[in-house]
């Protein structure tokens, strides 16, 4: 059975889905804001305080926009249709695992937010993918056994163009 959790072996099992990087334009302009914060908290000569806080905050923006530069933010697209691929993991416990097969079966997977498990422990985890139209929906129950995720169903996909 295929594991569809880490968005390289769900892309490569799924062709019509890929992923893209985020524009840098963003953090490029949260760098540059860094920058200026900075340059304006040494230029207060008379404001101490005001140059101490300047400064923190300057430093706090500025490595957030470098950070986001070197690692930018990587988004699933369906490519059909364009829409953002939007991945959710859910706990749930043993007992509710042949309702949430069938939903996923079924393509109703509003169905299994009721099954959420409020134990932080659940053994099961059902991995959903979706885009917001609903054109795509893509699911897979696994189960925890130590440091990894072994799937326990077949994975279930609804595609419509």
């Amino acid at each position: 059975m295929k594991n569809i959790l880490n968005k390289e072996s769900f892309c490569a099992h799924f062709p019509q889905v890929e992923i893209r990087y985020k524009s840098r334009l963003l953090p490029s302009i949260t760098t540059l804001a860094g920058i200026v914060t900075l340059t304006l908290a040494t230029s207060l000569k008379d404001a101490e305080n005001l140059s101490t806080a300047l400064l923190t905050i300057g430093v706090v923006i500025l490595t957030i926009g470098i950070i986001k530069l070197i690692r930018p933010t990587q988004i699933m697209v369906f490519t059909a249709t364009g829409e953002k691929v939007v991945r959710r993991m859910e706990g749930h416990t043993q007992e509710v695992k042949a309702d949430i097969e069938a939903s996923l079966r079924n393509g109703d997977f509003e169905a299994i937010t009721p099954l959420i498990s409020k134990s932080s422990c659940a053994p099961l985890v059902s991995v959903t993918y979706t885009t917001p139209s609903g054109s795509l929906r893509i699911g897979q129950i696994l189960h925890y056994v130590p440091y990894e995720y072994e799937p326990l169903s077949e994975v279930y996909a609804h595609i419509t163009k």
